[in-house]
């Protein structure tokens, strides 16, 4: 269904907006259907030109199956165009990131949005994309183009993205920590990275075997899916397991640090 732009007006490290409210007030309005599921793209407009941007997103997705135009929501963001499509209605998220790679300025970033089911999560789809795009100019390492916005985790989470502080601390450390008590899984990547990875000095530390310390980084991966022997995927370990204590040191509430 075609929509007026809107103009969201989100605070980088905010998670409540009164943004989220025009959001789906402008979904009601237009008739997107109580439950969804959807993802964000987000990029620069070739020429600037937002109008003409807009316009081509449009065209490039495709039609419901009875020909009626696609559920998107186009909207401006300090020069970056935002878009949310729906992805549950014959559209998929890799069909949107070839869209995004057409319609965008393929020399600017581009920022696929997670997929988020309603329209709290929309709201949520649409900072991720916004806050990754703030977050990449803080990143020393080339991203994929399209990148995604887990791409930069640890960088969104340090300019106070909570949705991605979440993410990194409950994919990461709390499935790393475990509910038993006694897996040695996290004390092993922790102590791996603060050995300047170094299997010998991690295995001096815990007192076991260089290839025990091997096994165990090897099954962290497969928990968690980051690899605590690649040099990007350390920060963004690190960034999760120092989240994860400052959490369960009581340091943290809601809306960021506890105060001390």
């Amino acid at each position: 269904m075609h929509d007026p732009c809107w103009n969201p007006s989100y605070s980088h490290a905010s998670r409540k907006s009164t943004d989220d409210e025009r959001v789906v007030s402008l979904m009601h309005m237009l008739g997107w259907p109580a439950q969804f599921v959807c993802c964000s793209i987000a990029g620069t407009p070739p020429s600037r030109d937002i109008a003409a941007c807009a316009t081509s997103i449009r065209n490039h997705l495709p039609a419901h199956g009875d020909g009626t135009p696609p559920d998107c929501l186009i909207g401006k963001h300090d020069g970056h165009l935002v878009a949310l499509v729906r992805v549950d209605d014959g559209t998929n998220p890799d069909e949107v990131a070839r869209i995004a790679e057409t319609c965008f300025d393929g020399h600017e970033p581009i920022c696929l949005g997670p997929t988020r089911q309603n329209a709290d999560g929309a709201s949520r789809a649409i900072r991720a994309a916004i806050n990754a795009l703030f977050a990449l100019k803080a990143c020393t390492r080339e991203v994929p183009q399209p990148m995604r916005c887990e791409d930069l985790l640890p960088e969104r989470a340090l300019m106070g993205d909570e949705d991605a502080r979440d993410e990194l601390i409950t994919s990461i450390y709390q499935a790393l920590k475990g509910d038993n008590p006694n897996d040695p899984t996290l004390q092993t990547v922790s102590i791996f990275l603060d050995s300047v990875a170094s299997l010998d000095a991690t295995a001096r530390t815990l007192s076991v075997h260089p290839n025990t310390v091997r096994y165990r980084l090897k099954r962290a991966t497969e928990i968690c899916g980051w690899d605590a022997t690649d040099t990007r995927e350390t920060y963004v370990l690190s960034t999760a397991i120092t989240l994860g204590r400052l959490r369960d040191a009581g340091l943290w509430r809601d809306n960021g640090f506890q105060q001390v």
